[in-house]
C-alpha cells in the first residue's frame, strides 16, 4: 500500500485513543486508510476533545520523516500547515507532491477575521502552496480557485435516514450547529433572536457556553456543547422545527445535509446561496427583518409540503464522499 502524509491544522488529544475537535478529519482518515497507509501530522491538544479518530492511523513527528520523496494531503491552508510544508521542502529537502483540500474560502475567512492584512497573508500562503500541490475543493465559488473535481463532504449513512421513532415533539424552534465565530454569522444570529425574533427559541450546538461572552445570552437562546454520539446528535436535529445557518462564508456545509436528512427546512442568507446545489427545502434570505420574518412565516404555513419536497432530494452520503475523494487522487498517488 502507498503511504500518505496527512497534514491537518486540527489539534489532537492523545490518550489510549486519539480524539479531535470535530468529525471532519476522521471522515477524511476513514476514506483514505483502507486504500493507503495514512501518517498524520498534526498539533497536540492540552485538553480532552470529543470526537474519536480512526484507530488505523499513525501519528508521526516531522523529524521522524526519513523518505526523500513523499505524498502529502494537506487539509486547508493555515500557518501551521504552511510551515509544515516549508519545513519539508526547505529544511528536510524532501521532494513533496500531492494535494491541498480546501473546505472553505480562506481568502474571505482571513479578511473577515484579520482585515486586509489577513487577506494578503493568506494570498502569500495560497500562492506558494499551489505551486507544489494540486487543489481539491468542496466548492467552485472560492476566491482564486479553479478545479475540475468537486468533493461533497458528508457524514450521512443509513442511521441518518432511519425514520424509526422520529421525535415529533419540538423542544426548540430554530437550531444552529457550528462554531461561535463572527465569520460564521453567530454574532448576527444571536442579535436577531434577541431583537426581532425574540418570540422564538434558538438552540446553538457546538460550543461550550462558559466561553461565550455574557452579552450573547438571552432567555430564548440555549447553548449546547458538541455532541459526538450520532444518535444523540440526530435527536437534537429532530427536536427542532427549522435549521438556520447564518454564515457569511461556506463551501459545502455538512450541517445542511444533516438537517435535510432529518427533513428540516433550512434558512440561509444570500452570501452563501451557492450551497443550495439544487436541493429543495433551503430558503435564501436577505439580512433584514422583513425578509427573515416573511421566510419564517412561509415555512410555518407550508411546513408539511416543504418536508415532502425535502424527502425527494438527492442526498450526498459518506460513501459518495469516499468515492469522490479516492477518484480525485488515485492517478497521482
Amino acid at each position: 500500500m502507498k503511504k500518505i502524509y496527512l497534514v491537518s491544522n486540527d489539534k489532537i488529544w492523545f490518550s489510549t485513543k486519539n480524539y479531535s475537535s470535530n468529525n471532519d478529519l476522521n471522515n477524511i482518515i476513514t476514506c483514505l486508510n483502507k486504500t493507503y497507509i495514512v501518517n498524520l501530522v498534526c498539533r497536540k491538544s492540552s485538553k480532552k476533545l470529543n470526537f474519536p479518530l480512526d484507530e488505523n492511523i499513525n501519528v508521526i513527528k516531522l523529524n521522524k520523516i526519513v523518505e526523500k520523496k513523499i505524498n502529502v494531503f494537506i487539509v486547508s491552508i493555515s500557518p501551521y500547515n504552511f510551515l509544515v510544508l516549508f519545513y519539508l521542502l526547505l529544511i528536510k529537502k524532501i521532494n513533496v507532491s500531492g494535494f491541498l483540500y480546501l473546505r472553505s474560502d480562506g481568502f474571505l475567512e482571513y479578511k473577515y477575521r484579520y482585515g486586509i492584512l489577513g487577506y494578503f497573508i493568506y494570498y502569500l500562503m495560497f500562492s506558494l502552496i499551489k505551486q507544489k500541490l494540486k487543489i481539491l475543493s468542496c466548492s467552485r465559488n472560492f476566491t482564486k480557485v479553479e478545479v475540475s473535481n468537486i468533493l461533497h463532504p458528508s457524514e450521512l449513512d443509513s442511521i441518518w435516514f432511519s425514520r424509526d421513532n422520529m421525535n415529533k415533539e419540538y423542544k426548540t424552534d430554530f437550531l444552529y450547529v457550528g462554531r461561535f465565530k463572527k465569520d460564521k454569522g453567530s454574532f448576527y444570529l444571536v442579535d436577531i433572536f434577541k431583537t426581532y425574533l425574540n418570540d422564538y427559541n434558538l438552540t446553538i450546538l457546538g460550543n461550550d457556553k462558559k466561553f461565550i461572552p455574557e452579552k450573547f445570552f438571552a432567555n430564548n437562546i440555549n447553548y449546547m456543547n458538541s455532541i459526538s454520539n450520532i444518535k444523540e446528535l440526530i435527536e437534537v436535529y429532530d427536536s427542532t422545527k427549522i435549521f438556520i445557518l447564518p454564515s457569511y462564508i461556506e463551501g459545502f456545509p455538512k450541517v445542511i445535509s444533516e438537517a435535510l436528512a432529518r427533513i428540516k427546512p433550512v434558512i440561509i442568507f444570500e452570501d452563501i446561496e451557492h450551497v443550495v446545489n439544487g436541493r429543495e427545502g433551503i430558503f435564501i434570505c436577505k439580512r433584514n427583518k422583513e425578509s427573515l420574518r416573511q421566510t419564517v412565516n412561509f415555512i410555518y404555513k407550508n411546513y408539511n409540503n416543504i418536508q415532502k419536497k425535502i424527502e425527494e432530494n438527492y442526498f450526498y452520503t459518506k460513501d459518495n464522499f469516499k468515492k469522490e475523494l479516492l477518484a480525485s487522487i488515485e492517478n497521482d498517488f
